[in-house]
């Protein structure tokens, strides 16, 4: 133990060294603080704003670098040797674990220098066309890969400029990404997660459902739902509601996308917010390489970020997302601790988890299956009972009315629409209308009151009070059914 300047103590733990198999990274002495870390950067002689130190320590919490009292995990300790964003040391680490290393290589080099993609504003379409032929799977990070791939073979053949000139591709980003590709597999090799044989460490690195995985894995939680609508689709994100693509990636040119989630690099705020550099994933992908699950309130719900991404499926397809989901983070928590354990030890797990995130339909498990039903006339007043209390958090969020639009729109509904009229005791009464349905809230001072009321009492009445397992389902498929009826 060593006292630190008065601001500070220190621990060493010695107990591993001298493990043959144990990662160089482990087998190092660490220390643990024994003060918060937000209490240690206030006596800093310009300490950071509060706020920003809590959102940071509470993003590491989420990416799995730091456990609850605020010290470095294992896969914390491996992040420290990379330097670059955490989130892109998180994708590398998976790669070479799980045998993806090259692309994954070329996804987080090419992440971490300008974008290659060339966009001339007088040749804008042929740049755009340029870049689409690359893509074929609703990513950026993929079309990366391949526009990378291309120009190692070009450039071997003493043809890498015209490749570049020919596809709108800038020379210097790609030799940029060729350097640091060797930079970070050397970084790889010395904190012990590959060897010098490349072949070992790209087995899978085909296998493009793992790849869009593994982008899901560093990326989390930058994710958005896509909400598909008629004749396109929108996108939300928990921080910002409605969000938009920026104009140069290759989702933005698709007028609707089979995945019900991307995952993101950055956001850019001009007069909106623009999501830079997206992946489409599945539901799968999201659940098993995603952050920390949580049980709902029924059967077969699974809840991520507090509530704010929610899955309803059959009970036992939700407890073989969780064990899968522990087995995994157990298989990368050994392999972290013992790099040059063979995988093949986890041959089982690996392979279902392969079959499960190709198999994955992307029909996304919002709202039971997000079955798309449009709203029928002409509608039915119904007086809400006060069934749950309007307080409990549901998805979307605190606030009722973004509750139930979330809802609606994740089951393939247009958004609520609400009428308020003016009383003659100068309250406001509002009446919100869906599906077929017209439901009426109480009557407040406030017209803004008065919507949130109305759209909590048709929140009590879709998901009705102490309902679970299947008569949850059969509820809320009572209302989705009607307005089928409504349409033959």
């Amino acid at each position: 133990m060593k006292e630190g300047l008065g601001v500070s103590t220190w621990t060493w733990d010695w107990s591993e060294v001298g493990d043959s198999e144990l990662s160089p990274v482990m087998a190092a002495p660490y220390f643990t603080i024994l003060e918060s870390i937000s209490e240690f950067l206030s006596r800093a002689l310009q300490s950071p704003e509060y706020l920003a130190v809590q959102n940071a320590i509470e993003y590491l919490k989420i990416i799995g670098a730091l456990d609850e009292t605020e010290n470095l995990t294992v896969l914390g300790r491996y992040l420290t040797m990379l330097p670059m964003e955490p989130k892109l040391g998180k994708m590398l680490i998976l790669g070479a674990i799980l045998n993806c290393l090259d692309p994954i290589l070329s996804v987080v080099a090419a992440l971490s220098v300008r974008d290659p993609f060339l966009t001339p504003m007088d040749k804008k379409d042929l740049a755009e066309a340029a870049k689409a032929q690359f893509s074929r799977d609703y990513s950026d990070h993929l079309a990366l890969v391949r526009a990378f791939e291309g120009w190692k073979v070009a450039d071997r053949d003493l043809a890498g400029y015209e490749y570049c000139w020919k596809n709108f591709l800038s020379v210097q980003s790609m030799k940029a990404i060729d350097s640091l590709r060797k930079e970070f597999y050397s970084l790889l090799k010395d904190i012990g997660l590959v060897d010098s044989n490349p072949v070992t460490y790209n087995t899978w690195s085909y296998d493009e459902h793992l790849l869009r995985a593994i982008i899901c894995y560093g990326l989390y939680p930058g994710i958005c739902s896509v909400v598909h609508n008629e004749k396109s689709f929108s996108l939300k994100t928990m921080e910002d509601g409605q969000v938009l693509l920026y104009s140069n990636s290759v989702n933005a040119r698709d007028s609707r996308i089979p995945y019900p989630w991307l995952v993101f690099n950055e956001k850019i705020k001009v007069n909106s917010i623009f999501l830079r550099d997206s992946t489409a994933v599945s539901d799968s992908a999201l659940l098993l390489f995603g952050g920390g699950i949580s049980k709902g309130d029924m059967d077969g719900h699974l809840k991520m970020l507090g509530g704010y991404l929610e899955f309803y499926m059959e009970p036992a397809t939700a407890e073989l997302y969780q064990s899968l989901k522990r087995e995994l983070e157990e298989f990368i928590q050994t392999k972290l601790l013992y790099p040059r354990m063979d995988i093949h030890f986890y041959h089982e797990l690996l392979s279902a988890i392969r079959l499960l995130i190709s198999e994955d339909q992307c029909g996304g498990r919002f709202v039971f299956n997000c079955q798309i039903v449009q709203p029928s006339k002409p509608f039915i007043v119904a007086e809400a009972p006060a069934l749950i209390p309007k307080s409990e958090s549901g998805p979307g969020g605190d606030n009722s009315k973004s509750q139930l639009q979330t809802l609606l729109t994740r089951a393939g509904h247009p958004a609520p629409v609400y009428k308020t009229k003016q009383l003659t005791n100068n309250q406001f009464r509002s009446t919100v209308e869906f599906n077929g349905m017209q439901i009426m809230g109480q009557p407040f001072n406030n017209k803004k009151q008065a919507e949130k009321d109305a759209a909590a009492e048709a929140l009590q009445w879709i998901l009705g009070q102490n309902q679970v397992g299947h008569d949850y389902v059969d509820h809320m498929s009572m209302l989705l059914k009607k307005s089928k009826k409504d349409h033959k």
